[in-house]
């Protein structure tokens, strides 16, 4: 994938078919977006392009943006993941443009005309239903049809897609992350959703229950972490071609009066050494509520049943 910024893209000069936004996700939203995309490109014998943002418009501006404060917005997916998810569906050009406030301050027809046009020599803009840039305060998106037909260029409105009667956008997956549905969040995502940090030691209180734990530190606290509770997992070991399966723990441990959160993970049939290797989780269903037992041998008994239950997910 070539991964362009505004100072090295003399080489897009050919003419091509863009789509801007953050694609937060790569969701099947999204999927449906480039699709469209590389339809239109090869119809028209151009390049396709995705042009996105290397922070979050809510990380630049602050304050209320899009109706949620900053300080509780977090990514779906972080730019590493975004690029490999985009070059998984077939894009292989991705101008990184860095969101800073004089680009926020540009208009729609400002960004079309000083960076779509006259450095990707866009001939095609493809944009989601619900697809929005450029300022606010200087809101003049409803004429970018008009702009573009000037410059012999043509703008394609993709449909929305709906899920249970929902239409699918990365919102509606933070929505369902923070509720714990990571079942839902999958079938939007198109593939399930991923955290990933180093095992550190913990209390080791699992193993003296026959269900030793991996204690994960997070490298990564941008990403959205789902509903406390206890899931079924899938889990990438750092130098191992194939996963194994498991069931992870997200919250406090009450039934030991701690509070403090941990993200534990008992990996099924698996005892060996993994202190200071990367795991990546892969969330698959939600168990149940993280709660307090009334002795040790109940937490035994419901663990019992957990590892259950996860082996009957996968």
């Amino acid at each position: 994938m070539n991964i362009y910024k505004l100072n090295n893209i003399s080489n897009l000069s050919e003419g091509t078919a863009v789509t801007v936004g953050m694609f937060d996700g790569v969701h099947c939203g999204h999927q449906h977006i480039l699709s469209m995309l590389k339809k239109a490109a090869n119809e028209r014998n151009l390049i396709p392009v995705v042009v996105t943002f290397d922070l979050h418009p809510r990380q630049v501006l602050g304050g209320n943006v899009g109706g949620a404060d900053i300080n509780s917005f977090y990514r779906v997916t972080t730019n590493e993941e975004r690029y490999e998810q985009l070059q998984r569906h077939g894009i292989n050009h991705v101008l990184e443009v860095h969101f800073t406030p004089e680009i926020a301050a540009l208009s729609a027809c400002q960004f079309f005309e000083q960076i779509l046009i006259k450095q990707l020599h866009a001939k095609v803009l493809v944009l989601g239903f619900d697809n929005l840039f450029g300022s606010k305060q200087h809101y003049d998106f409803d004429q970018l049809p008009a702009l573009a037909q000037s410059y012999n260029a043509e703008v394609l409105v993709d449909t929305p897609l709906s899920m249970h009667g929902v239409e699918v956008s990365s919102t509606q997956i933070r929505k369902a992350l923070k509720n714990g549905d990571v079942a839902l969040a999958a079938e939007m995502l198109g593939y399930s959703y991923r955290l990933w940090g180093n095992v550190v030691k913990g209390r080791q209180v699992g193993r003296t229950l026959g269900f030793p734990t991996a204690n994960v530190c997070l490298d990564d606290t941008t990403k959205v972490m789902p509903a406390d509770g206890v899931y079924a997992v899938n889990v990438h070991i750092q130098g191992r071609t194939e996963p194994l399966h498991g069931m992870a723990n997200l919250g406090g441990q009450p039934t030991f009066g701690l509070d403090k959160p941990v993200f534990e993970v008992n990996i099924f049939d698996f005892d060996a050494d993994i202190y200071n290797t990367i795991l990546t989780i892969e969330f698959v269903q939600r168990l149940r509520d993280v709660r307090k037992f009334a002795s040790v041998d109940d937490l035994i008994s419901q663990l019992e049943s957990d590892r259950n239950a996860a082996q009957h997910s996968f």
